[in-house]
């Protein structure tokens, strides 16, 4: 009965040691996941785990002072140049999300027709954007009656990869409660050249991006860093850092007009110039005349 007894717990722990040596593969062991930047010798999670967290709160009583600012992103500045990485640049990021989505719905990232966020692009209005008419001749019956031509309209769609230039809607706010002067982005808006009759009528806003929506997306897209390739950073990470370099073309006023539009500098480039200058010396001086040292 004893030799039973121990052959059976024998045979037992045989069982369970060879059920414990097949684990199943772990995400430790197993092959890394396609990355679509580069290929890596492990999989990069990080940048796609990643949450957007929430702003601080902030009470009308606690906001003392407030400056409404425009400004210009220029990608062909070197500063910016991570914005056109080719491997991800800004504008392939945007149309993925605007055009992601039903023709006649909204995109999952919705675009709209103004800085107030109030009137939304449909998907098919946006693939209209930036576009262009142009007439051909066309030859219905070219062996038999080829003096016969009409004119037949094509439509060119905008190549969002000329985009080079981004102006951002931001308000600049001094909070008494945590006694702090800062910038909070609210819009993004794509500027592209429009042309018609192949002549170029001005550059003009493609549509406004809400940046709160965006940066729900924007934190699990990588942007290039110069420094090191294992710690890439997002485009949210990008732009809550004001790692970019820009210009002012506009602070709020009576006119509700850009610099260049004011009359006094109509007329004068360089003088608007200084203008945007003047205006970033008096947001700085604003909050470093707040303190006593």
């Amino acid at each position: 009965m004893k030799k039973i007894l121990f052959f059976g717990a024998l045979a037992c722990f045989a069982v369970i040691t060879a059920k414990a040596q097949k684990q199943p593969e772990t995400p430790a062991t197993a092959a890394p996941a396609e990355n679509k930047y580069l290929e890596y010798n492990y999989g990069k999670l990080a940048v796609k785990e990643r949450k957007a967290i929430a702003f601080p709160s902030l009470r009308e009583a606690d906001a003392v002072y407030a400056k409404r600012i425009l400004r210009v992103v220029d990608v062909r500045e070197k500063k910016n140049l991570p914005l056109k990485w080719p491997k991800n640049p800004m504008w392939k990021v945007l149309q993925s999300h605007i055009y992601d989505g039903e023709a006649k719905g909204y995109g999952k990232l919705h675009a709209f027709a103004t800085d107030s966020l109030n009137r939304m692009y449909t998907v098919e209005e946006m693939k209209q954007r930036g576009g262009q008419s142009t007439s051909i001749d066309f030859q219905p019956d070219p062996i038999n009656n080829p003096e016969y031509i009409i004119p037949k309209d094509t439509f060119n769609s905008m190549e969002w990869s000329t985009i080079t230039r981004y102006m951002i809607s931001e308000e600049w706010i001094f909070d008494k409660q945590r006694s702090t002067f800062f910038p909070r982005i609210i819009a993004i808006a794509p500027l592209f050249m429009l042309k018609r009759s192949g002549e170029d009528l001005g550059e003009q806003r493609l549509c406004w991006i809400n940046y709160n929506e965006f940066r729900k997306m924007a934190i699990n897209e990588e942007v290039f860093s110069r420094s090191n390739d294992a710690m890439r950073l997002t485009y949210n990470d990008f732009f809550e850092d004001r790692l970019f370099s820009s210009y002012v073309v506009k602070e709020s006023n009576e006119f509700d007009a850009e610099i260049r539009d004011l009359p006094e500098f109509k007329d004068d480039p360089m003088g608007a110039l200084y203008e945007s200058e003047r205006i970033k010396d008096n947001l700085f001086n604003w909050e470093h005349d707040l303190w006593e040292y």
